[in-house]
């Protein structure tokens, strides 16, 4: 009971520090990081505007002009601390200037920041999940391959810390999303895998199997912002044995993903 008790815990923690990536991930935008020295941009629009402070509440109170020259300060969120020829500094909005900024050599060096769009024509994701499996403590890391707008092919692994055995699962999975370009968008798992199972050693009944799975589950995905979305799900398992009747398990999950 202490290992399983501990377990939990351990999941807990894993799941604060996953949740809180997207504001460490601010944090670090703070600072413009570039081995070469300060970025100078050329704006290639007819103008962009400042702002007093990194957010759209603060007043506009200047603009560069086509031709103008900007040296990139540093990066809060969705701003960028810029400062012209004479010293003057103020925030811009990041995709006002990768849209309208170019370095000396014609490269961009602002990207634009991945939006909702981004999310609904996303190649792949990677996802870190926690949750209960039939009373014990699960995790699982998942990688998956958008093939189309509504199809994706899932490898995902698992572990899972019982009080009585220690469960390794592999599955491939085919989802499925209805509606790809909603926020808050639903989708259908089904496929199979293997169920290695480890009896722990203080028990009289000891010996390791190996056992085919199938599953069938319903999952939901909430894009946060960037390239961060929300992930849940809840799988039946259906465990075959070589026993008279095979077993059946529930299993849920909550956890972060990254898209690219």
């Amino acid at each position: 009971m202490a290992l399983s008790s501990l377990a939990r815990k351990g999941v807990l923690v894993m799941c604060s520090l996953l949740w809180s990536l997207p504001l460490q991930a601010g944090v670090l935008d703070w600072l413009w990081s570039s081995s070469e020295g300060p970025v100078e941009v050329v704006v290639m629009v007819p103008f962009v505007e400042w702002r007093t402070g990194p957010a759209i509440g603060y007043p506009v109170f200047h603009a560069s002009e086509k031709g103008e020259w900007l040296t990139l300060v540093k990066q809060k969120t969705r701003w960028i601390k810029v400062r012209d020829s004479r010293n003057r500094e103020g925030w811009v909005l990041q995709d006002d200037l990768a849209n309208g900024t170019l370095t000396s050599d014609g490269q961009v060096a602002v990207e634009m920041r991945p939006e909702r769009d981004d999310f609904s024509a996303r190649a792949g994701e990677i996802v870190a999940m926690m949750g209960d499996f039939e009373g014990a403590a699960s995790i699982s890391v998942a990688a998956s391959w958008q093939f189309t707008r509504n199809l994706a092919l899932e490898v995902q692994g698992s572990q899972v810390l019982g009080s009585r055995s220690e469960i390794r699962l592999a599955n491939v999975s085919i989802q499925h999303q209805p509606f790809p370009g909603w926020r808050l968008t639903p989708y259908l798992t089904m496929g199979g895998g293997y169920a290695w199972i480890s009896p722990k050693a203080t028990l009289a009944q000891t010996e390791r199997r190996q056992n085919s799975t199938a599953h069938i589950g319903l999952g939901l995905r909430y894009y946060v912002a960037d390239r961060y979305f929300l992930r849940a799900e809840v799988r039946d398992y259906k465990v075959f044995t070589d026993r008279k009747t095979n077993e059946e398990v529930t299993e849920w999950k909550l956890g972060l993903g990254i898209f690219f």
